[in-house]
């Protein structure tokens, strides 16, 4: 039986600059004080017949990290099969340098994260990611649908 408990590969992304949604006023639920908030929402299909969803944060109301496990299911009703969920910060929102970690949701436990970029030379994942980053997540950062 496959472990559920550890982080999905990062995905092919067969069509970066086409996502199959772009919705910059995403709205999501939260059990945290202030209900829920706003967010940069796109999402694309990928190789494995899945989907990968970048949320960026905004700073509108609570923010996607803790509203991490509402918004995990949220975009599992929405977008069935594989999911991996990055969350992105923009470079002024606490850093000098724009974020994206992975987020892991199991119903019934606490959310992890793992960084995806940027990440120090030492970690183990960095080669992956850094050829990850290279060919797909710069393109997905800045694709908007047309």
């Amino acid at each position: 039986m496959p472990r559920t408990d550890v982080f999905p590969p990062l995905p092919s992304v067969p069509s970066p600059l086409v996502p199959v949604t772009d919705d910059p006023a995403w709205t999501y639920t939260s059990a945290c004080a202030g209900g829920g908030g706003i967010a940069l929402l796109r999402v694309w299909r990928t190789a494995d017949g899945g989907h990968l969803a970048i949320v960026t944060e905004n700073g509108i109301a609570v923010s996607i990290t803790n509203a991490a496990e509402e918004i995990g299911a949220a975009l599992a009703t929405h977008y069935p099969g594989p999911l991996v969920i990055l969350e992105h910060y923009t470079a002024g929102d606490g850093a000098a340098y724009d974020r994206l970690d992975q987020v892991l949701t199991l119903p019934g436990r606490a959310s992890r994260w793992r960084p995806v970029w940027p990440i120090p030379p030492a970690n183990p994942d960095f080669e992956l990611h850094q050829a990850w980053m290279r060919e797909y997540g710069s393109a997905l950062l800045t694709a908007r649908a047309l």
